[in-house]
């Protein structure tokens, strides 16, 4: 981990992440056309298994709503089952998220989501195994209030699939946020922001990283009137994941 945090200091780490954009082209079993980039994504992220759970919804939801609550109560003592469960979860993001089956482009897989959200999984994992972060939200400050809300607005993503707003807090169980990169990204950096400066800094910062990526990109949502609301509900990615990538940065020279 000393290796990656040093590495992700230097300019030619940003500048592999950013090459990776344009270099790592979509994979598709048919009709790949290297001028259309843009659709074959579309065609798989809207397809991918993540859109298509169904009733399992209920059960993942559950599953992570019950993870923050162990969390909250039992703090450190559930550290490792914590871990366990974002390094699991970046991981099956990866495949559900980005690989679908579709009539035009037959398997196709979005690869360079595929490989940034399998690093996130990477750096979890490590910390999973060595593990430095310290959940006794010993950080909690009134000026991270805004990570909060920001945070459970992702988590919780109170509209329905057509961009109408839904408060319903019983439809949270119907939803898919928890089998979602961007809208777990948000809470998992704040829950470790409550917790600077002890906490595992590779991980906060490449999952920050990552998710400033993730974020600009579905930027692009402001631009179509129909996913305007799409790119509401990824605005917390965005500036959640930009503040911590800066604090990752600034704590680490901090304790130099």
């Amino acid at each position: 981990m000393e290796k990656l945090e040093k590495a992700s200091r230097k300019w030619w780490f940003f500048v592999i992440l950013l090459a990776a954009q344009s270099v790592l082209l979509p994979i598709v079993s048919r009709n790949f056309d290297p001028q259309n980039v843009s659709n074959m994504v579309s065609v798989t992220l809207g397809n991918a298994v993540q859109n298509n759970l169904g009733n399992l919804n209920i059960l993942f939801q559950s599953l992570s709503l019950l993870m923050l609550v162990l969390l909250i109560v039992f703090k450190n003592k559930v550290r490792t089952l914590f871990n366990a469960y974002v390094a699991l979860s970046y991981t099956a993001f990866a495949f559900i998220q980005n690989i679908a089956v579709t009539e035009l482009y037959g398997f196709s897989v979005v690869t360079v989501n595929f490989a940034m959200f399998l690093f996130v999984a990477y750096v979890w994992i490590r910390e999973l195994f060595n593990p430095k972060n310290n959940y006794d939200f010993s950080n909690f400050h009134w000026k991270y209030i805004w990570m909060i809300i920001f945070a459970l607005f992702a988590y919780l993503c109170p509209f329905t699939s057509h961009g109408e707003m839904d408060w319903n807090l019983a439809h949270f169980f119907t939803r898919n946020t928890a089998t979602a990169f961007c809208l777990t990204t948000p809470l998992f950096l704040t829950i470790l922001t409550l917790n600077l400066p002890r906490v595992n800094i590779v991980t906060y910062r490449v999952t920050a990283i990552i998710g400033v990526i993730i974020g600009l990109y579905n930027m692009m949502n402001f631009f179509n009137p129909h996913t305007v609301f799409l790119g509401v509900v990824h605005v917390p990615l965005l500036t959640i994941s930009l503040y911590s990538a800066i604090l990752s940065y600034k704590v680490a020279i901090k304790h130099e």
